[in-house]
């Protein structure tokens, strides 16, 4: 009897403490991995096949496999403000990666800075995310640990602004012409270690590179579909058509515009990101920093071949090496047991409309000649009816001049009904929202509280199309996104240290929830205006 009751007091006692005693010790480092529209199914379609970084993310993760961005425009700009602000782009103001501004009449990139200087060359673009009020969780952070760093680094200027909050130390992102930039709204010089990395980028040899691919060609034939398929667009040779293995560049053509679109970019990123932690020694004192890098080379490629391609196969075979050697490098830098990793993306993406009527699905390209024909008859019954300069249009997109309605005494829905009335005869275009009454709606459905996330009072248009599932405005070649759909919407969330067992959870999550849960991790406050909920891991 004394044997077996002390034998039941040490199973206590283990019990006790391996689930009390022993848990993971604070991150001194947060790796933020944004891939640019990596739907969910590239991780799970060639899971046997990584041998590398998401195999080890996938290995040491908790997987939320029903995660999504709950916004209706699932673009660029919009995927990183609610992936690095916590809250949906309506809410923060980024409503697409460019917008009409009512104030100054045009339209601006959503980081768009015009008091900010080029930092690190004299071409590009000076790129802030100084025209929002708003503060993201870099900036949650060095509120609660004053002397962490924040340092956010990505192909596109929107992705490396956006991820870093309003105030990171560094904001760096490529100029599409061999060279990594930032803006004087962050820095008044690039650090040496972004300097060492400018000097030591041989970008043009790349001019002398073939895109080949990592594995037997069988594989892909096996995983992806056939290499020559119609719809897929061909970015680096002259030819007619030839998006088929190997890619590359005609001779004496300059492959500095299209080197984002290759999978070396990724790895250029990630070097980047290698000096970034050297050179600001992360992740080496007691209080976090926080690394946040922007994959933007997936999208390009995406856009161009689509996610069955074997080209995207590929870019994530490609990807998963250098990430492997990524997380090695960090391993022996700061030791793993210091990282946290989120792993997610920005948006999703349709597949080719051509694969997806292939396989009897429903999908096709708006034909651009009909859209023009019908906003053109919009015009002009408006005019007819009403008189010069009621709106300005964008596209599809109306933006009224409400003083001047009342004044007249028009109605709005009288605007909205002849718009209604031709882009409803589009093939491709599932109806038109009115502004107002989506957000005095009562209706509940997903779609509709995608669209009131996206809603900001001030830029968003009055009148607007909504796209019809399995269509966009893309062609005659690629594909897109940017639809309230979940082929859009759907995205991986993966959160990932040495100490974590391999899980997945299926309950429905939200992109916003990524911010807060990584600052509940690290016991950083998060402020009311946040829109998610943090998760626990």
């Amino acid at each position: 009897m004394k044997k077996i009751c002390m034998g039941l007091i040490c199973t206590a006692a283990l019990n006790f403490f391996s689930c009390t005693i022993f848990p993971p010790e604070p991150p001194k480092l947060v790796v933020l991995l944004v891939v640019d529209q990596m739907r969910p199914d590239l991780l799970t379609r060639f899971d046997d096949l990584y041998r590398g970084g998401f195999r080890w993310l996938i290995d040491h993760g908790v997987w939320f496999t029903d995660t999504h961005h709950e916004h209706s425009y699932t673009a660029t700009g919009p995927g990183h403000t609610t992936i690095g602000f916590g809250q949906y782009p309506g809410n923060v103001g980024v409503i697409g990666n460019s917008f009409y501004d009512r104030a100054l009449k045009k339209n601006v990139n959503c980081v768009e800075d015009p008091n900010a200087k080029l930092v690190g060359s004299n071409k590009g673009k000076a790129r802030s995310s100084s025209r929002y009020d708003t503060k993201g969780l870099g900036d949650w952070l060095k509120i609660n640990f004053p002397g962490s760093k924040v340092i956010s680094v990505g192909g596109k200027d929107r992705a490396a602004c956006l991820l870093g909050g309003k105030n990171p130390d560094q904001a760096i992102y490529y100029n599409g012409a061999g060279t990594f930039i930032s803006s004087d709204y962050y820095v008044d010089q690039l650090p040496q270690w972004a300097i060492d990395f400018n000097q030591n980028l041989q970008t043009r040899s790349y001019g002398d590179s073939l895109w080949q691919r990592s594995l037997d060609e069988n594989l892909y034939l096996k995983y992806a579909r056939e290499d020559h398929f119609y719809g897929e667009e061909d970015n680096y040779l002259n030819d007619e058509y030839s998006p088929v293995f190997p890619i590359g560049t005609d001779p004496g053509e300059d492959p500095l515009p299209i080197l984002m679109g290759t999978p070396w970019f990724e790895r250029e990123i990630l070097e980047l990101a290698k000096n970034a932690v050297k050179g600001e020694s992360l992740g080496s004192r007691d209080i976090p920093d926080l690394l946040a890098i922007g994959f933007s080379a997936m999208d390009w490629i995406l856009h161009s071949y689509g996610p069955h391609s074997q080209e995207a196969m590929d870019a994530c075979i490609k990807l998963d090496r250098y990430l492997g050697n990524f997380i090695d490098f960090l391993d022996a830098q700061v030791g793993l047991e210091h990282v946290l990793f989120a792993l997610t993306a920005d948006h999703g993406g349709l597949p080719l409309p051509e694969f997806l009527i292939k396989n009897g699905e429903e999908g096709g390209r708006i034909n651009k000649k009909h859209m023009n024909e019908a906003l053109t008859w919009v015009d002009e019954e408006c005019e007819e009816k009403f008189g010069e300069k009621l709106y300005h249009r964008e596209s599809g997109n109306f933006y009224l001049d409400i003083d001047r309605l009342k004044k007249a005494n028009i109605e709005l829905d009288q605007i909205y009904n002849i718009v209604e009335k031709y882009l409803s005869d589009v093939e491709g275009i599932d109806g038109v929202a009115i502004k107002d009454k989506i957000m005095a709606s009562s209706e509940e459905d997903k779609i509709t509280q995608r669209i009131k996330n996206m809603i900001n009072k001030e830029h968003t248009p009055d009148i607007f199309p909504i796209v019809s599932p399995g269509y966009l405005y893309r062609g005659p070649f690629g594909t897109s996104h940017g639809t309230p759909y979940d082929y859009d919407t759907h995205v991986p969330l993966i959160f990932s240290r040495s100490q974590f067992s391999s899980k997945t959870d299926n309950s429905p999550r939200a992109t916003v929830d990524i911010a807060p849960t990584i600052a509940k991790y690290l016991n950083v406050d998060i402020p009311e205006y946040c829109d998610g909920q943090a998760i626990d891991l």
